[in-house]
């Protein structure tokens, strides 16, 4: 059964290094297979490519423009020589990065527009997420209330080869705001914050033909009531373990104030165990509380460490936390990490695990030392 507590206080670790250069709130960070480019993307419709290889001294690397609309997703290729930067303009660019002080834009990939968009929070339309298979060849996109899987192989014809609905129930459904393949590249998650199906497992095995195979929703404490109140709670963000044995996601453990019209949530951070990954089965979770009444603090990004032992989350009230992760059933907050202003948007861990990044509303970067 699944076991939810609520963090203590555990010593504050201010970071390691302090980006500037967005104009406007960061939305997106990735690190580079090697570990020696960090890429940003923000509001302001630009990227930066970084060299952090000595955290303490980052060096801007590159600039890369060209979206009409806010950068709200990057990622690397496994690989290293490609990364995907995906907008609000409805268009994911890939660029050849395999000197990344000369980059090199292939055309973008173009996705149509809704008809009908109810905007959400933050997330203002277009594509919201991206994500590689493990071997380089398929790009999984998050747009509006699809996911969309590329054929990238030859990133100079990229082939688009499948168009799912997150949500059977177009009304109910709301942005898909996070993809990630599974190690094996057989499994895909999916989260968005609609009513119902709130986070997806699929099978792309064929990724022509992807199969929704289980439904992960977060934890609740009236659903009933949550849905005629709030809506139910959304999963901002997804993320695996290195193995491929767990699935973290990141949402609100939402409760209904008694007298009053409207919901409060507090972040919630779940486990889930995919020994059959038909049948997901939540293992443990682990809650931030509000530190004032009234404020809201979902869950928008989570991040497995390399080594699978960690797992670090950050909320809407700008908190990110260390988890420790090795007993699925019992998570432990082991540091809060602080230095971001605004809700917490995004986080990566390098390649070594020594080193954090997070970005946000605030429009910085940090970077955190976590060796």
């Amino acid at each position: 059964m699944a076991s939810a507590g609520r963090p203590p206080q555990p010593p504050p670790r201010g970071p390691a290094a302090d980006l500037t250069g967005h104009r406007r709130a960061v939305n997106t960070v990735a690190f580079s297979p090697d570990g020696r480019l960090l890429a940003s993307g923000g509001n302001d419709r630009t990227v930066i490519l970084r060299d952090v290889t000595d955290p303490a001294h980052p060096t801007t690397v590159a600039g890369l423009t060209g979206h009409r609309g806010a950068v709200n997703a990057v990622a690397f290729r496994p690989d290293g020589r490609l990364l995907a930067s995906g907008a609000g303009d409805w268009t994911v660019v890939l660029w050849d990065v395999t000197d990344p002080a000369r980059p090199a834009r292939w055309a973008p990939l173009v996705h149509r527009r809704p008809g009908l968009l109810l905007r959400d929070g933050w997330r203002q339309g277009g594509v919201h997420a991206v994500g590689f298979s493990p071997d380089g060849r398929w790009l999984a996109c998050g747009v509006d209330r699809t996911v969309v899987l590329w054929d990238v192989g030859d990133p100079a014809r990229p082939v688009r080869c499948a168009v799912v609905t997150h949500n059977r129930r177009l009304w109910r459904s709301g942005p898909v705001e996070a993809v990630m393949f599974g190690p094996d590249g057989r499994l895909l998650a999916t989260g968005s914050s609609g009513d119902r199906n709130t986070g997806v497992l699929w099978d792309v095995g064929d990724p022509a033909r992807p199969v929704r195979i289980a439904v992960v929703r977060p934890q609740a404490r009236d659903w009933a009531k949550a849905l005629t109140s709030g809506g139910g709670p959304a999963v901002h963000s997804v993320a695996f373990s290195p193995d491929g044995r767990s699935l973290a996601t990141g949402s609100g453990d939402l409760g209904v104030v008694s007298g009053t019209y409207g919901s409060w949530r507090h972040g919630a951070v779940m486990l889930w165990d995919l020994g059959d990954p038909a049948h997901p089965v939540r293992t443990g979770s682990g809650t931030v509380p509000l530190p004032r009444g009234g404020d809201t603090a979902q869950v928008y990004a989570v991040a497995f460490s390399p080594d699978g032992r960690s797992l670090a989350s950050g909320c809407e009230n700008a908190t990110v936390t260390l988890w420790d992760v090795t007993d699925p059933a019992h998570l432990a907050a082991t540091a809060t990490l602080v230095g971001l202003r605004g809700a917490v948007r995004d986080l990566a861990f390098r390649p070594d695990g020594r080193l954090l990044a997070g970005c946000g509303a605030g429009g910085t970067v940090r970077l955190w030392d976590t060796s």
